[in-house]
């Protein structure tokens, strides 16, 4: 019987291998990143936004809870509500009551010395999100990639 004898692989041949195991590795990673693209689900909280009231004293125990309380009987804020010295933040739904709304609604419930906050004009068109710009690569390839899958 003979034993054939298997050749050595040579050098050349590990370097093709590895850059195919590499390159075949981001194919499935970029397949996958479209994928991900594709199918992503609109944000469930997308209309959710954070507002603040500020008072012109601190509050004590009782009159947080107090504020709290008359808060949550307002409809479209969510239960998520920060009192700390004297200020109030607080989440709302915005297509259901706006940070105006809101407030009105909770002077009408008390007699308060606040006011509401409302950013500066030069900071309200800022963008929001600290993480991606609209002008950089990775959202313009998101949205090229959504705008094909729907």
């Amino acid at each position: 019987m003979e034993t054939k004898i298997k050749p050595k692989m040579t050098t050349r041949k590990k370097i093709k291998i590895a850059l195919l195991s590499v390159l075949g590795f981001f194919l499935l990673m970029f397949v996958i990143l479209v994928y991900h693209i594709a199918n992503a689900r609109p944000l469930e909280n997308a209309t959710i936004q954070v507002s603040r009231i500020d008072f012109d004293k601190p509050f004590d125990s009782l009159s947080a809870a107090d504020i709290t309380q008359k808060l949550h009987t307002i409809e479209g804020v969510k239960s998520e509500i920060i009192v700390k010295r004297n200020v109030v933040v607080y989440f709302h739904d915005n297509t259901i009551a706006d940070s105006k709304k809101v407030y009105n609604e909770l002077m009408k419930t008390g007699n308060y010395k606040a006011e509401r906050f409302v950013l500066p004009p030069g900071l309200a068109n800022n963008q929001v999100c600290p993480v991606i710009k609209k002008d950089g690569i990775s959202y313009k390839f998101s949205k090229f990639v959504q705008k094909i899958f729907n």
